[in-house]
């Protein structure tokens, strides 16, 4: 074999090799069917009218972990449970966990908001995040390249098993979501999607809710000053986040924190303790250390100095790293927040919506939903508010728009547009089962519902509706038919 050959040969490994990695870089491995909630269940429990109950799965997939390795990943997918629609997908990022197994897989971390979303007639995948649920290692906090790689790679796994599974059809739209670290999670994958997916995805519309995007700033200035932050527990998973994905912050927990509060960290990192429990042993620290809650006082002189006058030193690079604010986003965005926010300041919203549109942005805002609202409080409405935005977007069609059983079994729907009663006529003989009838409007939601046995026609009364499209399904033994139809 010459030169040229093994040239050649290697150079053809490689391009196989680079493609096999490739293509399982973003692979659905399982998924276990969990629970189901029903849409009558979401409306009495939750805040919101509903177009449909959701079926809850663990999905399993693969994403690379914070050091570029390929991990086992695993989060929430929330199906819609009326399989005769054509559904967006959803992103739902979850904020600030307690650990390890507080996370949507496991029906925890906030899983309820990726619940009513799915309700809402999306298909909307929760990452748990690289690092928690079963993924390795310690969870990267507040990582922007990890937070969108989880999501982004989990939609690739949502459009596996939907291909795997009839009962989910889906539309090319996209939306994107998350609270709090979820808001910052959401931002990142935003971004990540315009940016280095939109071959595969197009966001339609992006909601950040009272996330961190200004890390190296307005979250510098809200945390580290002389006013007491009572989430002490943030800025030391932060800095574990951030010295594992970077490599050069410290080589000792203790190089970054005084000695008396580094054991608590080191703690929290070996996962003996909880976020919650690292933070009542910090807070305590510091009020019996200095009398208050003030998180600059934990860590050591030279660090604070470094995060507060240095903008080249290595934290400061790696907080930089993590910001979000400037870029232009293409998709419109609608950066949610309350100005009474305790955890995440709120001019993160402000600030970036400010750069955004001195970029260029077409369509985004920063818009406080509750001025009086603390974090905790701000969830709500903040969730409302992305609900009413997202339908207003939405497109969800019915699956098909033909008869799926015979040929011979075709329906004559008329007068179309209609004003008051909508008249359907069968051109073939009934049978004795009966056929069920429904309407549902452009958001999924069943506005009609009838059994039609032993007449040709059928006369649908129609004059209680409001003008606009609608569709209309017909399901018998013979399949389903279905079509648009307009009330005027």
């Amino acid at each position: 074999m010459n030169l040229n050959q093994s040239i050649k040969i290697l150079i053809l490994t490689l391009l196989i090799s680079t493609c096999v990695n490739q293509t399982h870089a973003q692979d659905l491995i399982s998924s276990e069917y969990l629970s189901s909630i029903s849409e009558t269940e979401l409306e009495t429990n939750y805040f919101f009218d509903f177009s449909n109950g959701v079926d809850l799965y663990r999905v399993l997939y693969t994403t690379p972990d914070v050091l570029g390795v390929l991990d086992t990943a695993s989060g929430l997918l929330v199906v819609p449970d009326d399989p005769g629609f054509l559904y967006p997908l959803l992103v739902f990022q979850h904020g600030t966990v307690d650990g390890r197994w507080d996370v949507p897989s496991q029906l925890a971390g906030g899983y309820q908001l990726a619940a009513v979303l799915g309700g809402q007639g999306y298909a909307t995948v929760a990452p748990d995040f690289v690092g928690l649920g079963e993924a390795r290692g310690l969870h990267p906090y507040v990582h922007a390249d990890t937070e969108a790689s989880a999501a982004v790679d989990f939609l690739y796994a949502a459009r596996q098993f939907a291909d795997q599974n009839d009962f989910l059809q889906l539309n090319d739209q996209v939306f994107v979501t998350g609270y709090s670290q979820g808001g910052h999670a959401a931002l990142a994958a935003h971004r990540a999607l315009e940016l280095e997916y939109s071959a595969d995805f197009t966001v339609t519309a992006s909601a950040p809710m009272s996330g961190p995007y200004s890390v190296s700033q307005k979250m510098i200035d809200f945390t580290l000053g002389d006013t007491p932050y009572g989430f002490v527990s943030y800025i030391a998973w932060v800095a574990l986040s951030y010295n594992l994905a970077y490599g050069n912050l410290f080589s000792s927990v203790d190089e970054f924190f005084k000695p008396n509060y580094a054991p608590f960290v080191e703690q929290f990192r070996d996962e003996e303790i909880t976020l919650g429990q690292l933070n009542v042993a910090l807070t305590n620290e510091l009020m019996n250390d200095v009398g208050a809650v003030t998180p600059k006082d934990m860590l050591q002189p030279a660090i604070l100095d470094a995060i507060l006058n240095d903008p080249s030193h290595p934290v400061s690079v790696a907080l930089a790293d993590n910001d979000l604010h400037d870029w232009e986003p293409q998709a419109p965005t609608r950066l949610v927040y309350c100005t009474a926010d305790d955890q995440v300041y709120y001019q993160n919203a402000i600030f970036t919506d400010s750069i955004m549109n001195a970029n260029g942005a077409p369509d985004v805002s920063s818009e406080d939903v509750n001025p009086s609202a603390d974090h905790g409080a701000c969830v709500q409405p903040a969730t409302i508010f992305t609900i009413l935005f997202f339908n207003g977007l939405k497109e969800v069609t019915v699956a098909t728009n033909e008869l799926t059983g015979s040929p011979d079994d075709p329906y004559l729907v008329a007068p179309n547009p209609v004003q008051d009663e909508l008249l359907i006529q069968s051109l073939s003989e009934m049978g004795s089962s009966s056929i069920q009838v429904a309407l549902y409007d452009v958001h999924g939601k069943l506005v009609k519902q009838t059994k039609w046995t032993n007449t040709s026609i059928l006369r649908l009364n129609v004059e209680d509706l409001n003008t606009g499209l609608y569709f209309l399904m017909i399901d018998s033994e013979k399949g389903r038919f279905s079509m648009k139809v307009l009330v005027e």
